[in-house]
């Protein structure tokens, strides 16, 4: 089982391979596993995880519109585990939350 992955910026590969949308097949433990065997660190997976899912190799990746890149990344975050639910909920009050007017008196 696969789903299709539409790029909103086509790339070409190191190959020369023109990309409009890369196939992603389900990742299975073996696929977790393998990620793992090179890094403990969650944090390193994202693009292991897609390159593996996608059938690419991890350095034709480099060539990907960021905000490809992005949307894919945050899909494999939450898929992992390394972004809860409750992280980004609103992206625009920053890391540190929304700010708060006091009053100085």
């Amino acid at each position: 089982m696969s789903e299709t992955f539409t790029l909103s910026i086509p790339y070409s590969t190191a190959a020369g391979v023109k990309l409009e949308s890369l196939s992603l097949r389900r990742l299975q433990v073996k696929d977790l596993k393998a990620v793992r065997k090179i890094s403990d660190k969650a944090e390193d997976w994202d693009d292991l995880l897609i390159a593996r899912s996608s059938g690419l190799p991890p350095e034709d990746l480099d060539g990907m519109d960021l905000a490809d890149y992005l949307a894919l990344q945050k899909r494999f975050q939450h898929l992992t585990g390394v972004v809860t639910s409750s992280e980004n909920i609103d992206s625009s009050t920053g890391a540190a939350g929304e700010v708060v007017s006091v009053s100085a008196k």
